[in-house]
């Protein structure tokens, strides 16, 4: 079924609450006659209550429609997929476009809901949220006073947003159990895209992104130059706390390291689709990609398709685990659908979702981490890729379940 015909579909149940006879809006789309009798039940709880339920200015059509939509979405089961009337959709359009484009005024980090509540997913470096001590994994139970049981994503970052210099007072719970309040000041938060240096006295250039944009592609090679032209021997990528962002621009950063081939393979109910490689016109140079548990998404098919092709070595922690692809859907009323609508697969079919990847070099700690990719890069000085990890037999890498991942930043 095409996706013309599903949404069509989803219009014809929604006119159907206001009003609108379920039967003949099946019969013209041309579907079985079971149809009909399979949505009656909607369409007659509809009715019993426009006639029936003793307060009607509680169940105006648009509420009712709105309650409907949500539901099925629901029923799905899953975290991605969600329903956003007008207002929601506004906002989030507004929001991403911030997010990717703009700054913002806030404290600088990243959330998510889960299970209807709120979680810090990582403050931002040199935030308002990570000076206070604001740590990943923390549950923001309060805000300003006001729970925030049953949360949505767009209510949190209207509350955490607001103008520069104005306080937010978050309650949150740690991971151990124990609770803190923060004051915290909001302040400008500019979405930093790429920074690069050298280390190891000029050999190792060292590039990190903080998000995928439209400007994500063209500032890593930027960088790239400017270190080629200082005459390092390697290169380390830090896509640590990276949440992703913009499929195109996955595959155009992936492909600034990968000569040719499958940067990853998405598979949909419509059939599977391959995106290749644009082709690299730079050195490969041995590569070390650091991630973390907050590596998500488009940072995880950049990690997975350098791996695969072995163009460079994984070092860090277990990998987020978001390995499926959302499209919005925009609804007669100006309300929207945003619907899990495909599962994309490493190079090599591996699959990413709800495991992650598992670096080659796994380490406990963060500082850890860059020194262990700072060794092995100058140990491979002078050789290009492809080239393989070096031998280790610390294999610990611990499953982590998938929560929803989210675009905004507060």
């Amino acid at each position: 079924m095409t996706k013309i015909l599903r949404r069509s579909l989803l219009l014809g149940l929604v006119l159907t609450l206001v009003g609108a006879g379920l039967w003949g809006l099946f019969a013209a789309r041309g579907q079985q006659p079971g149809s009909s009798a399979l949505f009656s039940p909607l369409f007659e709880a509809y009715q019993r209550i426009k006639s029936n339920f003793y307060r009607p200015e509680n169940a105006p059509d648009a509420h009712l429609l709105k309650g409907a939509v949500q539901g099925m979405v629901e029923t799905l089961g899953d975290p991605y997929s969600r329903y956003l009337p007008v207002e929601d959709y506004k906002q989030f359009n507004e929001g991403f476009e911030k997010e990717v484009l703009e700054e913002f005024g806030g404290l600088g980090m990243q959330i998510e809901v889960r299970d209807g509540r709120l979680l810090v997913v990582a403050p931002l470096h040199d935030t308002p949220a990570s000076r206070a001590g604001i740590e990943a994994g923390d549950w923001i139970i309060e805000i300003n006073g006001e729970s925030t049981e049953g949360i949505t994503q767009e209510q949190a970052v209207k509350k955490l947003r607001g103008p520069k210099g104005t306080p937010v007072t978050l309650k949150v719970r740690r991971e151990d159990g124990s609770e803190r309040t923060f004051e915290i000041v909001r302040e400008i938060i500019t979405i930093k895209i790429v920074s690069h240096s050298v280390l190891a006295g000029g050999q190792i250039g060292y590039i990190q992104v903080y998000t995928f944009n439209t400007m994500t592609r063209l500032d890593v090679e930027k960088s790239l130059k400017d270190l080629l032209a200082r005459g390092v021997k390697g290169l380390i990528l830090d896509l640590r706390n990276n949440p992703g962002g913009l499929l195109p621009q996955a595959v155009d950063l992936a492909s600034l390291f990968i000569d040719e081939g499958p940067v990853l393979k998405v598979q949909s109910r419509n059939g599977s689709e391959v995106y290749n490689s644009k082709g690299n016109r730079y050195p490969n140079l041995p590569l070390a990609v650091l991630v973390n548990r907050d590596t998500a998404s488009a940072s995880e098919i950049v990690a997975g398709a350098i791996r695969d092709h072995q163009m460079g070595v994984l070092f860090g922690k277990r990998t987020f685990g978001k390995g499926v692809i959302q499209t919005s859907f925009t609804l007669s009323d100006g309300s929207a659908l945003l619907l899990t609508t495909a599962e994309y697969f490493t190079p090599k079919g591996h699959r990413v979702h709800e495991t992650g990847l598992t670096p080659d070099v796994i380490t406990e700690r963060e500082s850890e981490t860059l020194q262990r990719a700072v060794q092995w890069v100058l140990s491979q000085a002078g050789k290009t890729c492809p080239c393989l990890p070096p031998p280790t037999d610390d294999r610990r890498a611990r499953a982590r379940p998938s929560p929803v991942l989210v675009w905004f930043t507060p």
